[in-house]
């Protein structure tokens, strides 16, 4: 009887019901060996108990008391708490296993579910506290990069824009006063701050290699937070720290048909992650356009362009968008048409608050408008170093209709850019800050146009919360650069 005792309070505290189950299962394993010598000695003829309360116990003796007398009173709390209930429990504790009744509904814990995504999608204050964009540099010296201080260039790659070439001078073709140390054998370099051993002042693939994952996109870098987390984590503390965003575009057309041509020789980018909202997306979400073990090596422009789930259609747009504000991959939440121009105004915004982008067709402008924004001088021109292997494929007019079609919001990314890159030219060269004013102006305008096409598509009543909740978030973006030119 005594043993069935022992093991129903040991197996019932094997629950989380007190914070001291490990204490009890030790106790009840040291006193399994000593609990056969008192129940022995109580059940012998021959040596009656009263005698053992009076005669001098040995050690063993009185170990076995103590162990009965602890088993004896964590079996009387056991009972207590099966009785009393958990009402006086802490926060963050169990309940009994009596007591395990549901306090909500399911369709509550949904609410609660639905709120808590709402209110962690979208949080303007990780794109303005401490990303320095193009105009908060130009207005104030003070924001200049500085290597020497906590400022650190970061690179969005996209595939096919020159992201390569760029990112190599970046780590050997500056001059500055401690460059890069890039060892022979090694795909990645040692961008330490002047007078450090441990503090970066690049992140970029051949420096921090693909730290937030395969071409990370904006929302993987800067939404997510994984550039300041892995920041910590290389150098060992938290700090506040400001940030440079860069990235580099392309014509989409070409910069499609030489997509098309590196995957045709091999090249499938399986290892990206995609993550958005903290997960990667579904396989319903984001199906497969080829057998992963076969690959897509020997594909033709015809069936390339025939998957309608090729990341490579608007990819631009897409891996610069807060793509949180159309629920990440998630094509069922919204139609169609409201979720391009959200992904487009966003990435719009996105590119108008990086610090520095350039374009492939015009690399001298952007090796020079790189120059002058960080005060850094590279050693070679990185003209030299703009190659393509994409002249081969043979396009038919038919064939350019549908890539235009499937890459319409990249072309009028590409037009935005385009315009903007040249006021940034202009406002460079000039130094006139007052003309700072009109860039936001402008995307002002496209926005207001914006929302008012997207009043027009009047979707449902389910969904009527949701898009205007992602229009606030989108004015909040915009709103939040007309004090800070």
């Amino acid at each position: 009887m005594a043993d069935t005792f022992l093991q129903t309070i040991f197996y019932t505290n094997s629950y989380p019901i007190f914070s001291e189950n490990v204490t009890l299962a030790v106790a009840h394993l040291r006193c399994s060996t000593a609990m056969p010598l008192v129940l022995h000695n109580r059940a012998s003829p021959s040596v009656p108990f009263s005698n053992l309360l009076s005669a001098s116990p040995s050690w063993k003796q009185l170990w076995a008391y103590a162990c009965v007398a602890f088993l004896i009173i964590t079996g009387v709390i056991f009972v207590a708490n099966l009785f009393l209930g958990s009402s006086g429990q802490q926060p963050g504790r169990y309940s009994s296993a009596l007591h395990l009744t549901t306090r909500y509904s399911l369709d509550q814990m949904r609410e609660f579910a639905f709120k808590n995504a709402i209110t962690n999608s979208f949080r303007p204050s990780l794109y303005v506290r401490w990303n320095l964009s193009f105009n908060r540099i130009l207005e104030d010296v003070e924001n200049r990069f500085d290597m020497t201080n906590d400022d650190v260039i970061v690179f969005v790659h996209i595939q096919k824009t020159a992201g390569t070439s760029f990112e190599r001078f970046l780590v050997k073709h500056l001059n500055i006063s401690q460059p890069c140390d890039c060892n022979m054998g090694k795909k990645r370099c040692d961008c330490f701050r002047p007078g450090s051993d441990k503090d970066f002042w690049l992140f970029s693939r051949y420096s921090t290699g693909w730290a937030c994952g395969l071409h990370a996109d904006f929302t993987e870098m800067l939404v997510s937070g994984c550039v300041e987390h892995v920041m910590d984590k290389k150098e060992g503390k938290h700090k506040k720290r400001r940030y440079y965003y860069t990235t580099f575009l392309r014509d989409p057309v070409e910069r499609f048909i030489s997509e098309y041509s590196h995957v045709e020789r091999g090249a499938t980018w399986l290892n990206a992650r995609h993550v958005c909202n903290g997960r990667p997306p579904t396989p319903e979400e984001l199906p497969m356009c080829f057998n992963p073990d076969a690959g897509w090596e020997g594909v033709d422009l015809d069936e390339f362009l025939s998957c309608p789930f090729n990341l490579a259609f608007n990819r631009q747009t897409r891996m610069l968008a807060d793509l949180t504000l159309i629920n990440c991959y998630n094509r069922s939440s919204m139609d169609p048409a409201t979720r391009d121009k959200i992904m487009l105004e966003s990435a719009k915004s996105n590119l108008r608050n990086l610090a520095f982008y350039g374009i492939k067709e015009r690399m001298n402008e952007s090796q020079y408008l790189f120059e002058k924004i960080f005060d850094l001088k590279f050693t070679d021109s990185l003209a030299n170093w703009n190659k393509s292997k994409s002249q081969h494929v043979v396009v038919s007019p038919a064939q350019l209709a549908v890539i235009k079609e499937k890459n319409k919001l990249d072309l009028e990314l590409y037009k935005f850019a385009s315009r903007l890159f040249e006021k940034r030219l202009r406002l460079v060269k000039d130094q006139n800050q007052e003309s700072a004013s009109y860039i936001f102006s402008e995307t002002s305008q496209n926005f207001t146009d914006f929302t008012q096409n997207l009043t027009s598509l009047k979707p449902s009543e389910a969904r009527k919360s949701n898009a205007t909740r992602r229009v606030d978030a989108l004015k909040s973006i915009l709103n939040s650069q007309s004090t800070v030119p």
